[in-house]
């Protein structure tokens, strides 16, 4: 049976477990109970006029573009089993950037622009993710990851399309670019035959 697993769902769990948990190293705020942050879709911050419960007063983690690493694109269509040694063919791992939106949707300003800040700070202070430096969440399928995280600064004119699309006010915010998600749909492997023979037709004139 082929295997896919959620990488981006799980990596991003990984992003916002470690997240929570470095906010609540900080004193904690009048509209801070519950978790602190959460995934979800911050199109959805309002509906029919009403907050969502699920995001009110929370750092929001939105998943807004997805690209494809191309400085890796090129990578050979085979690999050496490492127990057999035995030559496989197997597509190469698509390796992605994840551009995401980290939205302070609190009723008060103040709180918001503080639980920002500490966002801010928490990702200078730790840019890159692995099994060894993160916290898994409970149940999470990842064995071994690795990504690294970097702000983005996009233009007043970017920012406008990019609430534009979003469907709402403008919200305090900080963009980030997650890079280097590596994703493989793991199937059957096809098994190479050996190299036997080299044949050399090559004439000098």
């Amino acid at each position: 049976m082929p295997i896919v697993n959620d990488t981006i769902r799980d990596v991003l769990q990984v992003l916002r477990l470690n997240l929570e948990q470095a906010l609540n190293s900080f004193p904690s705020t009048p509209d801070a109970a519950g978790d602190n942050v959460v995934l979800s879709n911050i199109a959805f911050v309002e509906n029919e006029g009403n907050r969502q419960p699920s995001v009110a007063d929370k750092l929001v983690i939105t998943l807004i573009k997805t690209e494809e690493e191309h400085t890796l694109k090129n990578q050979p269509a085979h690999r050496r089993n490492p127990v057999s040694g035995s030559l496989e063919y197997v597509n190469p791992p698509v390796y992605l950037n994840l551009y995401l939106m980290v939205v302070a949707n609190n009723r008060n300003y103040d709180n918001a622009l503080l639980f920002l800040s500490r966002a801010i700070g928490y990702f200078q202070f730790q840019s890159v993710f692995n099994e060894t430096n993160s916290t898994l969440p409970a149940g999470s399928a990842l064995t071994r990851y690795h990504f690294n995280m970097s702000m983005v600064s996009p233009t007043f004119e970017q920012l406008n399309h990019i609430w534009s699309i979003l469907g709402g006010k403008q919200l305090p915010s900080v963009m980030y670019k997650l890079q280097l998600l590596e994703v493989q749909y793991e199937d059957t492997v096809k098994a190479g035959q050996e190299i036997r023979t080299v044949i050399v037709n090559e004439k000098i004139f």
